[in-house]
């Protein structure tokens, strides 16, 4: 669907959108933009055969981007704003700039969080993409965010432009530092053995590999329409946290040190996504966390000799 078109990608510096790049900067003219205030990153993004462009879609500084592109991939969003109103220019206004300025496109693509819905007390409930809304954790990060979603969903329909809401859930694999939250405490528990647990409930999430996002892209933008599409993306089975360090456990041959924290809280609220839905408009995810995992270990600690496994 991106072979030969001409495709903005916020958030190329990101490790999502860096594996975005990688998947699809071949087959495409692609371009990236970001502020690149890292030395070295608009280098990085030439590498990867990206058009770096220079701008702020939360400030509006959008003067050198062109308007011709013909799909948008809006991955970039602060996840930790110092302020509500930093994370409301970024999270919520931003989006919208973006899109008025890419009006002309054939569809855009906005990443938001399940991190959006309400927090069901039952650590085993399903959240579908009608479930409530009211997201509390991450600071002002889920806030703003659900903010971006009903900023985009006005933006869509006044605007008329053919839009997707792709809600992900826990994203991990890859080499990128510092990695998806399964791969930061996988470093940490090959340097340790310890894994830290929350004291007062389960953790239960959708996990989802970035080859699998990578491979969400294309049918997504296909399910873009007016209103806007929202559409969740986690993987096809609960995962539970103590599962996925007692399978750790297994491959690198060290049972895992389970530390009850008080206060402990990850980076995204436990949720289950229903994968129904996206199933239906794009398939099976096809990386299964086992085999994801295994993976995120041989890419980022190769020097480990790893097991079959359990």
């Amino acid at each position: 669907m991106l072979v030969g078109q001409k495709v903005l990608l916020t958030g190329v510096t990101g490790r999502i959108g860096e594996a975005i790049a990688e998947r699809f900067a071949r087959s495409c003219e692609l371009w990236g933009l970001a502020r690149y205030s890292t030395e070295g990153s608009i280098e990085k993004t030439r590498e990867l055969g990206v058009v770096p462009v220079i701008g702020d879609y939360a400030s509006g500084e959008l003067s050198q981007v062109p308007n011709d592109f013909d799909y948008v991939l809006h991955v970039a969003a602060d996840v930790a704003p110092p302020s509500a109103e930093a994370g409301m220019r970024a999270n919520s206004d931003g989006a919208a700039r973006l899109m008025q300025h890419c009006r002309s496109a054939k569809a855009f693509l906005h990443m938001s969080t399940t991190g959006v819905y309400k927090q069901n007390p039952d650590p085993n409930f399903v959240y579908s993409e009608s479930a409530d809304l009211g997201g509390q954790s991450g600071g002002q990060y889920s806030p703003t965010k659900l903010a971006g979603e009903g900023a985009v969903r006005a933006a869509a329909i006044i605007l008329e432009l053919p839009t997707v809401i792709c809600r992900q859930n826990v994203q991990y694999g890859g080499a990128h530092v510092p990695g998806g939250l399964f791969d930061h405490y996988l470093d940490a528990f090959v340097e340790s053995g310890e894994v830290p647990v929350p004291t007062d409930l389960e953790h239960v999430c959708g996990a989802l590999h970035v080859d699998d996002i990578c491979d969400f892209v294309e049918p997504s933008l296909k399910a873009a329409a007016v209103p806007a599409t929202i559409v969740n993306w986690g993987g096809d089975e609960a995962v539970r946290w103590r599962d996925v360090f007692e399978y750790v456990g297994t491959l690198v041959g060290t049972a895992p040190r389970f530390v009850p924290t008080p206060g402990f809280e990850l980076h995204h609220p436990s949720c289950m996504p229903d994968p129904a839905h996206r199933m239906n408009l794009v398939g099976r995810a096809r990386v299964d966390w086992r085999l994801g995992i295994r993976r995120s270990l041989e890419v980022r600690h190769p020097g480990i000799v790893l097991t079959d496994g359990a």
